[in-house]
């Protein structure tokens, strides 16, 4: 009888365990689900003219639909006044690129909520990334967050509750040496944001959002030598 009570004892300090882990994990909490409902906020392309026109501009294209492309402007540096480089898709309902220096903290924590990025693993480019907004403003609150990622991982920013219910899937696509600095690169798509995750609360929308892959379906992997 005691072999008993120690199987059924083990047995249910396993599963009370699972449980505990199940819960914890972000992914499959029922309001955290909508994240899979985040639609591309503009599904407009370039055909294949404009494509060509792109392309003689140095933009390198990919299709995303038949006949029907996004264009990424070449790395460099655009804006030589400023540390973080900014660079917009064509057409620019898709987003923006922005590549970070590599520990700098930067001085606009509106930038996809990015404060600091630190790559930490060259080899794999694993990168240790802090999240901050500290507006003055009383109605958007203060935050601090802290995640490491790897490139093709996603998460949700810069989202706002407006009637447009417009937000950012932001892809942490690579790191790359530029001019003797190395540079961490995102790319922000604007989505629509569902109902259920609005009014959006930071840092909870970001920390959940990691878990899930939030790709659209973009690969600029072309676009990135």
């Amino acid at each position: 009888m005691k072999l008993e009570y120690v199987v059924i004892l083990s047995v249910g300090v396993l599963v009370f365990l699972s449980l505990g882990l199940i819960s914890s994990q972000p992914n499959t909490i029922p309001h955290w689900e909508a994240l899979l409902d985040i639609k591309q906020f503009h599904d407009i392309g370039c055909d294949k003219e404009c494509k060509f026109k792109q392309e003689e501009d140095g933009r390198i294209c990919t299709e995303t639909t038949k006949n029907e492309y996004v264009c990424r402007p070449p790395r460099e540096i655009f804006y030589p006044e400023r540390e973080t480089q900014m660079r917009t898709t064509f057409p620019p309902e898709y987003g923006e690129f922005l590549y970070f220096p590599d520990g700098l903290t930067t001085d606009d924590g509106r930038l996809f909520d990015i404060d600091k990025v630190d790559l930490i693993n060259p080899g794999t480019g694993e990168i240790r990334i802090e999240f901050a907004n500290h507006n003055l403003n009383p109605s958007e609150p203060q935050f601090e967050y802290f995640a490491n990622l790897v490139p093709g991982q996603t998460f949700v920013s810069h989202c706002t509750g407006t009637e447009r219910k417009m937000g950012h899937v932001v892809e942490y696509l690579d790191a790359f040496e530029m001019d003797g600095k190395t540079y961490l690169e995102f790319w922000g798509s604007h989505v629509r944001m569902p109902d259920a995750l609005l009014p959006c609360e930071l840092p909870d929308l970001i920390e959940h959002s990691i878990p899930y892959d939030l790709s659209l379906g973009i690969n600029f992997d072309d676009g990135r030598k």
